[in-house]
């Protein structure tokens, strides 16, 4: 709708190198930021009276420029006024310009983003961490032993007193304990059953092992 405004106009204004001047007016057109605007001064060569015409294609010039800078933070002003002046019909040209508060406050969101995206990284690298502590060392014994004695070579005394295989335990497969709980859930499902629902259900889990290709899985089912 608005972009078809930006051919109309050419039907309602002469271009800039006529002699009237230009009418000029002000306007506040959104940054990428919430709260955060450009200040906006259009110039408008207009040709005729009819104002309702006039203040018409003035809303959807400023409409048009505002989804343009709605895209740019207002320390691209300059960016964001080229675009405009490119794309928009001759006749009308713009000049943005940006306020002491509003660039300050914009530069204050840009480092609050900078240093929420390095905190997100540096809690990415701790958890990549503690997954691999988890998952590659402290599950199993030797290896454990041998990372702690790195990070403490004069206290071999002190590592010899430490239950690594007690640690190997609690840091075990966690995919392995998963399935095992799932596992002990569905057994103590199946206990409570009577007899013939657990036959039912039994029989609809070996279709489901069949259906992927485990028939021996569905025959162990069977026999069981």
């Amino acid at each position: 709708m608005i972009e078809n405004w930006r051919g109309r106009l050419s039907g309602l204004r002469t271009r800039a190198e006529d002699s009237a001047p230009p009418i000029t007016f002000p306007a506040e057109l959104r940054s990428c930021h919430p709260y955060i605007a450009f200040d906006a001064t259009f110039q408008f060569w207009w040709k005729g009276d009819d104002r309702a015409a006039f203040w018409t294609a003035r809303r959807k010039i400023t409409e048009w420029a505002d989804q343009v800078t709605a895209r740019y933070c207002v320390t691209q002003a300059g960016n964001a006024e080229n675009e405009i002046n490119a794309r928009i019909s001759s006749g009308v040209r713009v000049q943005l310009t940006v306020g002491r508060r509003a660039l300050a406050a914009a530069q204050d969101v840009l480092e609050i983003n900078r240093q929420a995206a390095l905190e997100c990284q540096r809690q990415r690298a701790e958890l990549d961490r503690i997954r691999f502590l988890r998952e590659k060392v402290y599950s199993r014994p030797d290896v454990a032993r041998s990372y702690w004695l790195f990070h403490h070579p004069d206290q071999l005394k002190a590592m010899l007193e430490i239950d690594f295989e007690g640690i190997a335990e609690k840091f075990g497969n966690t995919e392995d304990s998963q399935f095992l709980v799932i596992a002990k859930l569905i057994g103590e499902f199946l206990g409570r059953l009577e007899d013939a629902d657990r036959r039912y259900l039994v029989g609809q889990l070996g279709q489901l092992f069949s259906s992927y290709d485990r028939s021996d899985l569905a025959e162990l089912l069977e026999d069981s």
